[in-house]
């Protein structure tokens, strides 16, 4: 099972608590010094910002599992190493880290904007600070998405990277028939080179406005000051030129309260309301002023700030636009000659880079294409000669082998005729016996060369069939005959059992019957070096092929000997072992070449108790194109 696929949503949720945690960890700190709170209001903000930040991290770990619940089958399946997925899933887990990032945005900066939310605004914190602190908040989230989608990205490409090629192969040639993957490189460009200057524009907007509002309420704070001493103090006018004063006070914004009670300190006192506004508490002769003013600016006065801030980041987009549709040509062609390595024109020489890249990590891959182009081309050449050899040097062993063994068959032809015919005459017991000894082995050595002829023609892909329909119960008792003559002095006990009312099969009538026989000689022959061997039997039924339906023939080959395992037989059919079954290693492999040219099938089936089974399978029909071989009877 793959680690990246097991761990995958534990991998999501860890790295994004990590970046979430970091954001609002910045703004505790930052925000304080970049908005000039006061020590009190800075305490306020913190404590309300702990409980919005638990609150945030929260709702994004719920939003993640929803996302991430939608692919629990696909990452069940990853991790079994299973490869029957669907190349949309692997799309949408493609899409996975754009999806987490937004939603990590979004819901982050949702929860950092109730600090507006009169109730859990922190006291003392005026509606100015409140929106600056939230888009210094939200700047900062911003930030910190983008390596929340590298660090999500990079967990998705590593669970992707183990699936399987061919439909993610399908996903990719769908991708760029849309032309996505060029948009996706402009756009990721673009916002590399925006997402920094809109983020540190919008932070040097904030600082200034920041700066300006504090210079702004020192000076409002002297201003108030400056009244309460001059026009509020008592004068000749009386309490008439007092409320003018006031008046005129409330018109620049400062509201002015007299109270008779006489000031606690003769120092004036600053201090501020719930929502923010300051107050300044003036000694009096007769009493004390209160003058209350807000410190909120004119929006006017950022209007410069703003449209600096927006002209960078528009200049920053069109040069982000500009170099992503450079990079996207520049990866298309290098895309393009990745995809003709290997191709004709390549490995005869032809180039693939029209002009040179523009930037030098691509021209570093394109010099790399050019590279690989070239071994490919000497790997090929290579290649096309070994298979020209190899197909000369196989006409040739065929050629070789089925001319020696056809000289050798007439010879021995006429030392068998011979063998009948001194076989008729008066002989001694002696004599019988020599003449016996001779016909066996000639038999056996003739058959042997007829193999090595078949074998010839199966290797060079002109062995004929002429495919007959031959009753079950003819074609196994002659392969039991034709098993019986192979085996020669082996002990050829078979029981045979066939099902009652089996059909016809295509068969040809020399070859099918020796291929089965080959089989069953070599099953006798093994049960007879087993001293604890069982009898050989051989069964036939009507039965479906697993894997490739349809009603066949299933003729089972039961070895009796316990010494024979699946992996040695395999290996003989497979023709990958000599010196096994007395001279049949060669005549069990084109046995199974034979049945398959039939459109049949051998397998081998171990048995519980020991011993194996081996089953033929006979087509009811004969195929329509020539079968594909599983193996060849090997010559040399």
């Amino acid at each position: 099972m793959s680690d990246a696929a097991v761990h995958f949503a534990r991998r999501i949720l860890s790295r994004q608590a990590l970046a979430g945690a970091a954001a609002f960890l910045v703004v505790a700190i930052f925000a304080p010094r970049l908005l000039v709170l006061e020590d009190d209001v800075a305490s306020g903000v913190l404590s309300v910002g702990a409980t919005l930040a638990v609150l945030a991290l929260a709702s994004t770990t719920a939003l993640s599992l929803m996302a991430l619940r939608r692919h629990r089958f696909l990452l069940r399946a990853l991790a079994a190493g299973e490869h029957d997925v669907e190349p949309v899933d692997l799309g949408r887990l493609a899409e996975l880290p754009t999806s987490l990032s937004l939603r990590f945005f979004v819901a982050t900066s949702l929860v950092s904007s109730l600090v507006l939310v009169p109730g859990i605004r922190p006291e003392r914190l005026d509606g100015g600070r409140a929106v600056s602190l939230v888009i210094l908040a939200m700047t900062i989230l911003a930030g910190a998405a983008l390596p929340h989608y590298v660090l999500t990205r990079q967990a998705t490409i590593e669970v992707l990277e183990i699936s399987p090629l061919e439909p993610l192969s399908v996903l990719l040639e769908a991708l760029e028939l849309r032309k996505i993957p060029s948009r996706r490189i402009t756009l990721r460009l673009l916002l590399a080179v925006v997402a920094p200057v809109a983020l540190v524009g919008a932070g040097a907007v904030l600082v200034t406005h920041a700066h300006l509002r504090t210079l702004t309420e020192q000076s409002r704070r002297a201003t108030a000051l400056l009244i309460a001493r001059t026009a509020l103090e008592p004068s000749p006018g009386g309490p008439a030129a007092r409320a003018s004063a006031a008046a005129a006070a409330a018109q620049l914004g400062f509201a002015v309260r007299f109270e008779r009670q006489n000031a606690e300190s003769p120092d004036p006192q600053y201090s501020r309301d719930p929502d923010g506004a300051v107050v300044v508490t003036a000694p009096l002769e007769d009493g004390q002023a209160v003058l209350r003013f807000s410190t909120e600016l004119d929006p006017g006065t950022i209007y410069g700030s703003v449209a600096v801030g927006l002209l960078a980041v528009l200049l920053a987009a069109l040069v982000g636009a500009l170099f992503g549709r450079v990079l996207a040509a520049d990866l298309e062609e290098a895309t393009r000659s990745v995809r003709l390595l290997g191709t004709e024109s390549v490995l005869r020489g032809g180039t693939q880079i029209a002009r040179p890249a523009r930037f030098a990590v691509v021209a570093d891959l394109g010099r790399a294409i050019e590279e690989l182009t070239g071994r490919f081309r000497v790997f090929a050449a290579a290649q096309e000669r070994a298979l020209e050899a190899r197909a000369a040097a196989h006409r040739m062993r065929g050629l070789l082998f089925a001319s020696v063994s056809h000289d050798l068959k007439s010879p021995l032809n006429a030392v068998l005729g011979f063998a009948e015919l001194v076989g008729q005459g008066a002989l001694t017991e002696a004599q019988r016996e020599s003449l016996e000894l001779i016909q066996t082995r000639g038999r056996e050595l003739l058959g042997l060369i007829e193999t090595i002829l078949d074998a010839a023609r199966v290797e060079a892909a002109q062995l004929e069939l002429t495919p007959r329909p031959a009753q079950v119960a003819r074609l196994v008792a002659e392969a039991v005959r034709k098993a019986r003559e192979l085996a020669g002095d082996a002990d050829a006990a078979v029981v045979v059992d066939l099902s009652p009312g089996l059909p016809t099969v295509p068969a040809d009538p020399a070859y099918a019957p020796r291929a089965l026989a080959v089989i069953v000689a070599h099953a006798i022959r093994t049960a007879a070096g087993d001293g604890n061997a069982r009898l050989t039997r051989v069964r036939a039924v009507q039965a479906t092929l697993p894997g490739r339906g349809g009603e066949r023939v299933l003729i089972d080959v039961e070895y009796g000997s316990r010494e024979v395992t699946r992996a040695d037989l395999e290996l003989l059919f497979a023709r990958q072992a000599s010196g096994r079954g007395r001279g049949l290693t060669l005549g069990l492999s084109l046995a199974r070449s034979v049945i398959e040219l039939h459109g049949g099938a051998v397998e081998v089936e171990a048995r519980s108790e020991g011993g194996v089974v081996c089953h033929v399978w006979l087509p009811l029909v004969v195929p329509s194109k020539r079968p594909q071989l599983t193996s060849f009877p090997t010559l040399g």
